[in-house]
């Protein structure tokens, strides 16, 4: 490669690999999991097939794209509700070329046990649980 529109930056918040002096070791990307996911035309019933324990559910378009979340309390509702009825609206997310440290003291300081890893345009890549790092 060598004409990168936007350069490193436009790379790295891509979660695209990295070299050099903060590498890919040093970011949250390293750290994402997979998370558990349906449709914004599901209902508690699809979501709670997922049997995602008590990790939250993204709600994605059919592109991909984070439009809400469901927590757990949620799967107690009725099979028939709609997700879209009882999602939490765009939850927060970060993106991947985050360093692991500051993302840590954030979610620490904010009292959040994750947050939700997206691209620049949205797209669901994963969930960072900080009980989960370990760096």
């Amino acid at each position: 490669m060598y004409d990168l529109i936007g350069g490193r930056a436009a790379w790295t918040v891509l979660g695209l690999p990295t070299e050099g002096q903060i590498g890919d070791r040093r970011r949250i990307s390293k750290y994402v999991l997979a998370a558990p996911s349906v449709g914004i035309d599901a209902t508690i019933h699809d979501a709670r097939q997922l049997d995602s324990g008590d990790l939250p559910v993204a709600v994605v378009s059919s592109a991909g794209v984070l439009l809400g979340a469901l927590q757990p309390s949620a799967f107690a509702l009725a099979d028939e509700t709609p997700v879209e009825r009882v999602m939490i609206s765009a939850p927060g997310t970060i993106r991947p070329d985050k360093r692991v440290e500051e993302v840590l003291e954030q979610l620490s300081k904010d009292g959040l046990d994750h947050v939700y890893v997206t691209t620049i345009s949205g797209i669901l890549i994963g969930l960072v649980i900080p009980g989960q790092v370990h760096v």
